[in-house]
């Protein structure tokens, strides 16, 4: 079995139109919520083996918070260039290369391909498409193989889909 965690970076900063997109740091909001999910993952014993992240520093930032509620060692986050921008396709193709050793992965990336690899995931049987996944949104699968480069379209079973509005994020 495999669980990849798929999770859209939380709300980034526009406070500085001078910052390259890959510099855009996160808002407080941003910081808030990243906050808020990784503890509420750390809350429910969700066992993270390593974090993949686009290096964009939105991205970097909320790893770095997962990592540290959810006790991730700092070696096991690893940039990964082909998440930024990324397609559904390079992720996809990411996710196949993960060491077969690691049993739950979070990937860290951007919408919209993000969103998209969730629906090319999805099974649909539990849960219907998604519009957009919101900032520091997370969806859960489960994959009935043991070797990341058999993960297939349509054969991810849903755990869990949460956001912070869902779980009444602090304003």
């Amino acid at each position: 079995m495999k669980t990849l965690y798929l999770l859209r970076h939380a709300k980034s900063s526009w406070a500085d139109s001078s910052l390259a997109d890959l510099e855009r740091p996160l808002n407080k909001r941003g910081q808030r919520d990243a906050l808020f999910m990784s503890k509420r993952l750390a809350d429910q014993k969700i066992k993270i083996d390593a974090i993949w992240t686009s290096p964009a520093q939105r991205t970097v930032e909320t790893a770095l918070r997962f990592a540290w509620a959810m006790q991730v060692p700092r070696q096991e986050i690893r940039l990964r260039k082909h998440l930024y921008p990324g397609t559904t396709g390079d992720l996809l193709l990411e996710i196949r290369s993960c060491p077969d050793k690691i049993k739950n992965l979070l990937v860290i990336g951007h919408n919209p391909a993000i969103t998209d690899l969730v629906n090319l995931l999805s099974n649909h049987e539990s849960a219907t498409e998604i519009e957009s996944l919101p900032t520091c949104g997370i969806v859960a699968f489960e994959f009935s193989c043991s070797l990341w480069q058999k993960i297939k379209r349509r054969e991810g079973r849903i755990l869990f889909f949460d956001y912070p509005k869902k779980g009444k994020a602090p304003v």
